[in-house]
């Protein structure tokens, strides 16, 4: 009876630290992507050159809009999740399936380029056509850093033109 009492202890005490640990983990994801979300506004700001002015008139659209394709990626993202569990459990995915989410993609971007459209619209009335061409710019160079590994906090880092020698260390091989 003692053991089975110190069991059940045991399993709701790890219950309680699991649950705890899947916590911090979330609020780990959750500061992690809002320290992102800041390196991005200081590094998009600074190609910007933007203004205190055009940052409070700019960011809020901006952030607005990130929100909206946010909000319209969720569906996509689901329906990816979905098939990777699948493919994971080493379920079959219909040839189906994998169309509907291809077509689900192009529309979802037919979708973000609409609010593109119209969130350009909204810049130009706030801060001027050419630092609206820096943001677009910044925006994807910012994105290219962050899939280099790159955390954003330095917009001056050149990147090496040579790959396939990243230290530019020269071929041992003699020439001939």
């Amino acid at each position: 009876m003692k053991q089975k009492v110190l069991i059940a202890l045991l399993i709701c005490a790890s219950c309680v630290r699991l649950s705890a640990f899947a916590q911090q983990s979330d609020e780990s994801k959750r500061e992690g992507f809002e320290k992102m979300k800041a390196e991005r506004k200081e590094f998009v700001s600074k190609a910007m050159n933007l203004t205190d002015d055009e940052k409070n008139a700019f960011w809020p659209l901006c952030d607005e809009l990130q929100m909206k394709k946010f909000e319209l990626n969720k569906p996509l993202r689901e329906e990816i999740r979905k098939i990777m569990k699948a493919k994971a459990d080493n379920q079959t995915v219909s040839e189906a399936d994998y169309k509907r989410v291809i077509e689900m993609s192009v529309q979802v971007k037919l979708k973000e380029a609409q609010l593109d459209q119209e969130y350009i619209e909204k810049f130009l009335k706030v801060i001027p056509a050419e630092k609206v061409f820096l943001y677009q710019g910044a925006e994807q160079q910012f994105g290219k850093n962050m899939m280099r590994g790159f955390d954003g906090r330095n917009p001056n880092k050149q990147r090496n033109p040579d790959r396939r020698n990243p230290d530019n260390v020269p071929d041992s091989k003699p020439t001939t």
